[in-house]
């Protein structure tokens, strides 16, 4: 059975759902939404993501796409431009990318028989889809904006519990998150932390994700590989120091590859938090690292994941 919990995040979510539909031709930011939702800013896409299935701002496109045809075709002296701005797009030529993306045609190409020849080309692209899919493979559809079920083994030994904010030395990268860029910056900062008397088997390391990589330009992602230091160290021109703020963390343990990290963070958005009664606060997420953490055998890491939280 839905638990309280869960039912709270799936209104919160269809809040901004109706929200959206109702000014679709407005400017619709991500921190407006989130004020809707009563959801921190900063993890708010993630969890609409959770409880939709879909991304905030593809369901946005969605939306203005699917609103648009009937308008187009009801009031037939209303050029595209005037339809395009009226459901929220920039351009003419930006609408009319996402409606050919969409769709298969023109705007115009709609309006002049195209809607007539569209009911055909969905029931093709579905009677391709079954054919493409695997015999009992199919994905079960689930009720719009509710929560996806929690499957077997989704369940994850998380803590609640307060964490003590840090001073740190860190070194930054700036690009796509993922396995190439952040293990090379590991490396580099392990190298410094040895040269300056640093020991990675006694001092606590954090992995800070700064920015959301649904959201943020995948270029423009900035991550920190820190060290925690006291308060009267001193940094060199390799290095920054920062101020990481404590709080209210729920944690739970990681061991995989760079590949799998991402799946560990959406498993707990997805099957751990709804239920919880906490919700996501505006602070970043953290990895923690201690002792010999890695294997470059295998490639594994071991540290304890964390996500900032506050009461639902």
């Amino acid at each position: 059975m839905t638990s309280d919990n869960r039912r709270e995040y799936e209104g919160r979510v269809n809040r901004v759902v109706d929200h959206i539909g109702a000014h679709l031709g407005e400017a619709l930011t991500l921190a407006a939404l989130a004020r809707v939702a009563a959801f921190s800013p900063f993890h708010f896409h993630r969890v609409f993501r959770v409880v939709t299935g879909e991304t905030l701002f593809g369901f946005i496109q969605r939306l203005r796409l699917e609103r648009s045809p009937s308008v187009l075709l009801a009031v037939p002296d209303r050029n595209v431009l005037e339809v395009a701005l009226d459901h929220g797009f920039s351009s003419a030529a930006t609408f009319a990318r996402a409606f050919r993306a969409h769709f298969g045609m023109s705007a115009t190409a709609w309006r002049h028989g195209g809607a007539a020849r569209w009911p055909a080309r969905r029931r093709l692209d579905r009677k391709l889809g079954k054919q493409l899919r695997k015999p009992g493979n199919a994905p079960a559809r689930r009720a719009a904006h509710t929560a996806p079920r929690r499957r077997k083994g989704d369940v994850m030994n998380v803590r609640v519990q307060e964490l003590p904010p840090q001073r740190v030395a860190y070194m930054r990268y700036v690009g796509p998150y993922g396995a190439h860029g952040i293990p090379e910056l590991w490396e580099r900062f392990v190298t410094w932390m040895l040269a300056h008397g640093l020991d990675p088997a006694t001092t606590t390391r954090l992995g800070v994700a700064h920015d959301d990589g649904a959201i943020t330009q995948p270029e423009k992602c900035r991550y920190d590989a820190c060290a925690v230091v006291a308060d009267d160290f001193q940094p060199d021109r390799s290095v920054n120091v920062a101020s990481i703020p404590g709080g209210r963390f729920a944690v739970w343990s990681f061991s995989g590859t760079a590949h799998e990290i991402q799946g560990a963070w959406d498993r707990v958005f997805a099957g751990w938090l709804p239920d919880s009664g906490y919700q996501p606060d505006d602070r970043p997420c953290l990895e923690i690292y201690r002792g010999r953490a890695y294997d470059e055998r295998t490639g594994i890491f071991r540290c304890d994941l964390c996500l900032p939280v506050r009461a639902l």
